[in-house]
């Protein structure tokens, strides 16, 4: 699959709480190309259903999941969990070689070490101030040990947005995640300056992350416009990233010409079959109408 083909996918998510061999049953009639996510547990068959699965797939983030739990963390100041982190990363790269895939994506980094039941809440954080230059080259160190074997393999690598909620801001106002903001996003892109190194803009994400951190989400797509090579779509109500439906409204809609000649993921939460397909097209109309 080329990585410019204009193509859509349905998260896992969108199954959250479903059997894996239900879900894949039900993607599988569906002719789904599916991005096998996050949201996905452990289970020793892990490898043999997702290669099994026969159309376009994506191997996302914290997927294959571990058997013992851990937070993906590429900006770690712990050495094990930032090794833990990178050598997961290169298996994402590997089993996405193996399904042809055009990329493999994991999250930007945090400048602190939460706990896996911690994620998706507010994060415990201690009362000193974050050394940010320090995760920030921790984050660059790691992505520079991951960027060879993509080479090798000639998988793309790509970082996913940040999302920070208000609440997770520290006692200083101030982020403990990497990439949530435009100006991070972009300076990413340009210290490492590695054409294999790409932006997986996750839309709530954005969304949240300008409401907590006081930007313009529509001129943060802006400035990042450039370096985006992939998507992921659900919307909120801009205090947290649940993964609502996207509907008639999504903020985003105005931006989809932009992004005509990339992949798209679904990445909203516990969806019935015809509303998939009904978001779905309305992605694919939103990106046939003019720039506004």
């Amino acid at each position: 699959m080329d990585s410019n083909t204009n193509s859509f996918f349905v998260s896992s998510m969108a199954f959250y709480g479903m059997n894996p061999l239900t879900m894949i049953s039900r993607a599988k009639a569906e002719n789904f190309s599916l991005e096998f996510s996050s949201a996905l547990p452990y289970r020793e068959d892990l490898e043999s259903l997702f290669n099994e699965y026969p159309h376009p797939k994506l191997v996302h983030n914290y997927f294959p999941a571990p058997a013992i739990p851990f937070v993906l963390n590429l900006a770690s100041g712990n050495p094990l969990v930032r090794t833990q982190s990178i050598e997961h990363v290169l298996k994402g790269l590997r089993w996405s070689k193996k399904a042809n895939a055009p990329f493999y994506c994991a999250h930007a980094g945090f400048c602190i070490d939460p706990k896996p039941e911690d994620l998706g809440q507010k994060l415990q954080q201690s009362t000193a101030k974050i050394d940010r230059k320090k995760h920030w080259n921790l984050f660059l160190d790691s992505i520079h040990a991951i960027l060879p074997l993509a080479d090798a393999l000639g998988i793309d690598f790509y970082i996913e947005n940040n999302v920070t909620a208000k609440m997770n801001l520290n006692i200083h106002g101030k982020s403990p995640l990497l990439c949530s903001d435009p100006i991070e996003i972009k300076q990413l892109i340009k210290e490492v300056n590695h054409p294999r190194l790409g932006i997986l803009l996750d839309t709530a994400h954005l969304k949240v992350s300008a409401n907590a951190l006081n930007f313009s989400a529509e001129k943060a797509v802006k400035i990042i416009a450039p370096y985006v090579r992939a998507l992921h779509h659900s919307d909120n109500e801009g205090e947290l990233d649940n993964n609502q439906p996207i509907e008639s409204d999504y903020w985003f809609g105005q931006f989809m010409p932009l992004f005509s000649n990339i992949p798209h993921v679904l990445e909203v939460k516990k969806q019935s079959i015809a509303a998939i397909k009904k978001q779905i097209l309305q992605l694919k109309a939103a990106q046939e109408t003019q720039v506004s």
